[in-house]
């Protein structure tokens, strides 16, 4: 009995994640499919994901419906081996990847038997091949054998080639996209809007800028490393919100520091004000 294999969600980026499914194990001849759906943190579907499926026999894409899901089926029938599937997601230039792996097993079908037709029996003794003749029967037997494998592993070879080229054609799409949007990432759009900003504080606003980029930076790595180490998305969204998470004294010593560096303020001045940032009242 074939059983249900299912892939461990990936997360492309905070806010959709995918997971694919298909029968871990399918008989030689089948058509093997994968399933799978895209949502968000909150369970809800996210539609028109355009999806891409790496089967060994070529590259299927479709997009998920309004329910967040998708299904693709392999080009040609399957072989026997055990095969590793990758799933790519993308939608507005946010992309993840999943990938599952099946086998395939002999056909158990039984082979429909042809009539046989009798013939006169001549003799009870069983006819035998001399030595020479059995010999030749061997080499001719091995040169098909060894015929079928070469022709087995080119094939295997050409499918692997493709599914090498298809993957890289992804990453320079992938490339070129980020490529295209770059004037458009936070850190060239905030650079743009403090261009309008008073040039006494300017410089602030710009390290301001760079603090939070940095925090944001440390948390996302920390997120990819623990999905590395096997946690699960969830987890991995924990620890990025732990090391994203930034206290009120951390914030306001880099804005003491950054007021006094930059001449807005003095050390003096900003030594005035208390743990809550405020000033002592005077009644």
């Amino acid at each position: 009995m074939m059983g249900l294999f299912l892939a461990n969600p990936a997360w492309a980026v905070e806010d959709f994640m995918l997971s694919i499914n298909s029968l871990s194990e399918y008989e030689e001849g089948q058509h093997s499919m994968i399933h799978g759906k895209t949502i968000t943190l909150d369970e809800e579907p996210v539609s028109k994901v355009l999806i891409s499926v790496y089967f060994p026999s070529g590259i299927i894409k479709t997009s998920t419906n309004s329910t967040g899901q998708f299904s693709a089926t392999s080009p040609i029938p399957v072989e026997i081996g055990e095969y590793d599937i990758v799933v790519y997601a993308k939608k507005d230039n946010r992309y993840t990847s999943a990938e599952i792996t099946y086998k395939v097993t002999e056909s158990k079908t039984k082979k429909i038997q042809e009539p046989v037709t009798k013939t006169p029996k001549i003799s009870e003794k069983k006819i035998e091949l001399d030595p020479f003749s059995k010999m030749l029967q061997e080499i001719e037997k091995q040169k098909k054998d060894e015929i079928k494998r070469e022709k087995n592993i080119k094939e295997r070879q050409e499918i692997e080639k493709g599914r090498q080229l298809a993957k890289e054609d992804l990453q320079n799409d992938l490339k070129e996209s980020e490529k295209r949007n770059e004037p458009n990432s936070p850190r060239n759009v905030f650079y743009r809007f403090i261009q309008e900003v008073d040039s006494s504080v300017r410089a602030i606003f710009w390290q301001q800028f760079l603090f939070t980029e940095k925090i944001s930076q440390q948390a996302h790595d920390a997120k990819e490393e623990a999905l590395k180490d096997g946690k699960s998305s969830f987890e991995a969204m924990k620890i990025f919100q732990q090391e994203a998470a930034v206290t009120q004294k951390e914030i306001m010593d880099v804005n003491k520091n950054l007021s006094v560096k930059y001449g807005n303020s003095t050390l003096d001045v900003q030594n005035m004000f208390d743990e809550n940032g405020k000033l002592p009242r005077e009644d």
